[in-house]
Order: structure tokens, then C-alpha cells, then sequence
């Protein structure tokens, strides 16, 4: 499935104790769980390498059949450093990350 084809994109923030998530169109999606997020949205969800964090969120979305993309941190960090985005808190990161993947659609590891 094409990038292009999701109305949504959703960055996450992965942290070893929670998940910071951006939805580029509707950031408000409080505690929600990102499978449920994702598909009442039909979106495609991105996150950074988080050294290993990441991938039992990775296999939940695929296991929902969600489409999922890891990005690199380098590319997350540079796109912050090129924003002007100084702040370092989940939320922010999420942002980020979403915005990433809306700039560089085929961004993908």
C-alpha cells in the first residue's frame, strides 16, 4: 500500500515505559492504544529505533495489519535540528516523526 493512500500519519514516540503518539491531522488521542488509533484512522505509523523498544510495538501493528515504519534517529534528530526544534519531550519526538514521514514519504530502515 502507498504512503499516499492513508489519510493519517501517525509518529510515535517509543520510550521503554510508555508511548509518546502525533497525529499530524488530531493530536489528541490521549492513552489511547496505537493498533486502535491507526486503524479507526486508516493510518500509517511510523517510529524511530528505540534500541530494541520498539519492536513488540512494530509486531502488534503488523499482527493488526497496520502498515508500520521504522525511521532512522539520525534522520529524526536532523529534521528537528532543521525545524529549529530545540524541546526534547515525547510528544515533541512524535511530532517530529510524523512531520518526517509526511516531508519524506519513502523514508523508511
Amino acid at each position: 500500500m502507498s504512503p499516499l493512500s492513508h489519510p493519517e500519519i501517525i509518529g510515535i514516540d517509543v520510550c521503554r515505559d510508555r508511548l509518546g503518539i502525533h497525529c499530524l491531522r488530531n493530536a489528541d488521542v490521549g492513552d489511547a492504544e496505537p493498533e486502535r488509533v491507526a486503524s479507526d484512522r486508516d493510518a500509517l505509523v511510523c517510529f524511530e529505533a528505540a534500541g530494541g523498544h520498539e519492536l513488540s510495538l512494530w509486531a502488534s501493528l503488523k499482527a493488526a495489519g497496520i502498515e508500520a515504519r521504522q525511521l532512522p534517529p539520525a534522520q529524526v534528530k536532523a529534521s528537528g535540528k532543521s525545524r529549529g526544534t530545540l524541546a526534547k519531550t515525547d510528544w515533541i519526538d512524535a511530532e517530529l516523526i510524523a512531520r518526517l514521514m509526511a516531508f519524506r514519504l519513502e523514508a523508511d530502515r
